[in-house]
């Protein structure tokens, strides 16, 4: 919500400041969505159960290839990989932790154009 203020305000003012400093304001807007945001003690501690947690979720499409694993809030990680079934399709996921597995997500990995 506030981001669409953040945006909508960014518009209204966009005749009063150059294209390039709009360029630069819409882009720090977009960008502060990033900053991590301390939301409680740190779970880093837990990435093995993290990792394990997520390998598990995603063995039911196949075989899994672990990618990354980031602190992304103070109390959140996020795992992403990839699976590849046994008709060596590969897809794309990427699974949120707290302390135990919240969100999981499949992704179909499009052809490029």
């Amino acid at each position: 919500m506030a981001r669409e203020i953040r945006l909508a305000l960014l518009l209204l003012v966009a005749p009063a400041i150059g294209g390039c400093a709009l360029q630069a304001a819409v882009l720090a807007a977009d960008l502060a969505g990033d900053i991590p945001r301390n939301q409680g003690p740190s779970n880093a501690h837990l990435k093995p159960a993290a990792t394990e947690a997520c390998t598990r979720q995603a063995a039911q499409y196949g075989s899994v290839l672990i990618v990354d694993v980031q602190q992304r809030y103070a109390d959140r990680l996020i795992v992403w990989g990839s699976v590849t079934n046994a008709q060596q399709q590969r897809r794309t996921f990427e699974c949120h932790f707290t302390t135990k597995l919240v969100s999981f997500k499949l992704r179909e990995i499009l052809a490029g154009s």
